[in-house]
């Protein structure tokens, strides 16, 4: 009788204790193996301690074990209908060759299963999960606490993902650092139009063409844009420079202590001044200062009337202005005394919003002269 059952073959469970005791890589091998097959075939009626104790022995055994064989398990995973999750979190933390096609297709794996390979695994495991389809606003915001642009710029041009509408405000206020942001940012289908406006006063003339595109505003709203961004001193960011001209270390230092303002500008214009003049204008505007100086300059001072206007400068301001600047320059007093009446009327003649839309296209468009045109047939 006894000999009869020791003749019986041996169950699944019994087989797999006996491959433990091996030494063999290939009995830990077909130990690995066995292990995922009965996952397959038993999965549903183990217990979830028994699910808990395989699951732990193939994470030991999975050092030992050729990646070719836990690359075609993963393939094997990514079949099943009804994947076992703690074996696809498993795979999605092992290699990223093992954990790749996981981490994109299994849909057995957890938010906080995705949020830990996100936390604690390599560059490749984030950029997997970052092109993954359909990832959570949780998930997303993971990705994001990497702090890595690359992870991040994956992020933004997954339309799949659901990014919630605080994190997209960040990550466009992080445009104006991170010039990699601002295309993916423009293209996601879920930004919200105000952010994109936002985005307007700071992006490439080529992006900000392509937000009048496909965004839907009128001009009031983009006039109101850019005035908001000339008023907060924001700069065009077509690439930071150094700062080493003393007259614009100053203007910068004065615009930080929320001390530069129309008055500071004309003091400095009076007292001969006129590169902190030009700087210091140019800040207050938003503009740079090689734009500013032909605004400044044009001969016949309508850009220069445009700018103040924008910028809602009193009249007489914007007279003391035109004035001084021709007398640096060496024109007649009779010259700027026929041009005083002249500009004169066509600064009243102006509206802000006139003032302001041009000023709009010469940020798109240095090329002022014909914007200028443009306003003048308007009468």
């Amino acid at each position: 009788m006894a000999d009869t059952a020791a003749a019986e073959p041996k169950s699944g469970i019994a087989n797999l204790f006996d491959l433990a005791q091996r030494k063999s890589r290939e009995g830990r091998a077909q130990l690995y193996e066995d292990i995922w097959n009965l996952f397959e075939t038993e999965g549903e009626t183990l217990t979830g301690s028994e699910r808990k104790l395989m699951t732990d022995i193939l994470r030991r055994l999975s050092h030992d074990v050729e990646m070719s064989v836990r690359k075609r398990l993963a393939i094997r995973l990514n079949e099943m209908t009804d994947a076992p999750m703690e074996l696809a979190a498993m795979l999605a933390n092992d290699q990223i060759e093992v954990a790749y096609p996981i981490l994109m297709d299994n849909r057995a794996l957890r938010d906080a299963d995705l949020i830990e390979v996100v936390r604690h695994r390599t560059l490749q495991h984030q950029l997997a999960t970052a092109m993954r389809s359909n990832i959570s606003e949780a998930v997303a915001g993971a990705l994001v606490e990497t702090g890595n642009e690359d992870v991040v710029e994956a992020l933004l041009e997954n339309d799949t993902a659901q990014i919630s509408d605080a994190l997209l405000e960040h990550l466009v206020a992080e445009s104006q650092r991170v010039d990699r942001y601002q295309k993916p940012l423009l293209r996601r289908p879920d930004l919200p139009k105000a952010l994109a406006k936002r985005m307007f006063a700071w992006v490439s003339a080529a992006l900000r063409q392509y937000i009048v595109d496909n965004y839907t505003f009128d001009a009031s709203e983009l006039d109101d844009t850019m005035l908001n961004a000339m008023r907060d001193a924001v700069q065009e960011t077509t690439g930071e420079v150094e700062v080493t001209d003393p007259s614009q270390r100053l203007v910068e230092k004065l615009h930080a202590a929320g001390q530069l303002n129309a008055a500071f500008s004309v003091k400095a214009l009076r007292q001969g001044e006129v590169s902190l003049f030009e700087y210091s204008l140019a800040r207050i505007a938003g503009m740079r200062p090689e734009l500013m100086r032909r605004m400044i300059y044009e001969p016949g001072g309508e850009a220069l009337a445009i700018v103040c206007r924008a910028l809602d400068f009193d009249r007489q301001i914007f007279l003391t202005i035109y004035e001084l600047t021709r007398v640096a320059r060496g024109m007649l007093a009779r010259q700027i005394a026929n041009d005083r009446v002249r500009l004169q009327q066509f600064y009243d003649g102006m509206t802000p919003d006139d003032a302001i839309a041009v000023v709009r296209r010469w940020r798109q468009d240095p090329e002022y002269l014909a914007a200028l045109n443009q306003l003048g047939a308007k009468g």
